[in-house]
């Protein structure tokens, strides 16, 4: 399942006092229509307030707790990407928090539906009226730390790209500020942000294109470092997230020209770390801004893979040479990917 079901979220709102005012202005509005000169009247309209207030608040924790996605049943992609912007143990906590108090809400309006009844005054029934919205609101501000955490957490959720795990995809990969985003501009249809330092791209970026008639993600991946997975920060976890678990091939951008301000030994010690997450089948690997890139660098590269050297593609994304040649290898990789 992709990013749809995000887009099914309940927002949980920016304070505990937005439910517990909804749900008042809501009790006010249920009795309007009562008769207030009997105390028979007088029962039903307090009951009437109580049940109106209880059933939208605790529907409307309900709704936000089980709307929001359940971390194990993503796919994972998905699981890793939240993992990499939330406390996934505290989510949990806070979902659970949340839906049991809807639960304890309805139990809660009806003890106090049960007051009113046994009520022999107008001023019981109202007490026990007030003792509702007393008791409602305390456990709404309960629950507000989680309220306003899950917030947080589901507006960037909303944010992420719509990426259809099981879709064929083209990750690109590569050190920061390599070309990686001007690639995928010039291959698909994404508008990604293009900046002249590292790190531009902060999340997983997605645009679509058609390969052999089929339509296929390419996918912009945040700009890694040469370091173990277990040191890598939540930015890099992502480009390896869409490494991992993406359904496709991935095209490994080098900048022989290093002017993305990283050295060659460094660019090539990321290759190996991706070459041995993905193996040689599922990459490809290129040497862009082959407009600004002298011999000299051309040279260096091709002298550092060795034998590899022999499926090194030279492109520039921001010129758009050799696009086509690329993306005709891209094709062929993905059909023996797809077909194995």
């Amino acid at each position: 399942m992709g990013q749809e079901i995000f887009e099914r979220i309940s927002v949980a709102p920016a304070g505990w006092d937005e439910i517990f005012e909804a749900a008042r202005r809501r009790a006010l509005k249920a009795g309007a229509s009562l008769s207030r000169q009997r105390l028979k009247s007088m029962k039903r309209l307090e009951a009437a307030r109580v049940k109106a207030a209880a059933r939208y608040a605790a529907e409307r924790l309900r709704r936000i707790a089980l709307s929001s996605p359940f971390i194990d049943s993503l796919h994972p992609f998905y699981r890793e990407l939240l993992e990499t912007m939330m406390d996934v143990d505290e989510y949990r906590i806070c979902l659970s928090r949340i839906y049991s108090v809807s639960r304890i809400i309805e139990r809660v309006a009806g003890e106090c539906l049960a007051e009113i009844l046994r009520s022999s005054s107008v001023a019981e029934a109202r007490r026990a009226r007030r003792s509702f919205f007393g008791r409602l609101r305390s456990l709404l501000e309960g629950v507000d730390d989680c309220l306003k955490t899950l917030r947080a957490w589901q507006l960037e959720m909303l944010k992420l790209p719509s990426i259809n795990p099981e879709e064929p995809s083209i990750v690109i990969a590569g050190a920061p500020n390599v070309g990686k985003s001007s690639l995928l501009k010039a291959i698909s249809r994404a508008k990604p942000e293009i900046r002249p330092y590292p790190f531009t791209t902060k999340n997983v970026v997605v645009g679509h294109l058609e390969l052999g008639g089929v339509r296929v993600q390419a996918i912009d991946t945040p700009g890694l470092l040469d370091r173990p997975l277990s040191e890598k920060g939540p930015v890099e976890r992502r480009a390896v997230s869409a490494l991992r678990h993406l359904r496709g091939v991935a095209v490994y951008l080098f900048d022989p020209t290093t002017t993305c301000g990283y050295p060659l030994d460094f660019q090539l010690a990321v290759y190996r770390g991706v070459r041995e997450l993905l193996g040689g089948s599922r990459l490809i690997i290129a040497a862009n801004k082959v407009d600004i890139m002298r011999p000299e660098h051309a040279g260096e590269l091709i002298r550092a893979l060795g034998g590899e050297a022999r499926e090194l593609l030279f492109i520039s994304a921001l010129k758009r040479v050799g696009l086509d040649y690329l993306l005709e290898r891209v094709e062929e990789a993905l059909l023996q990917v797809l077909s194995a």
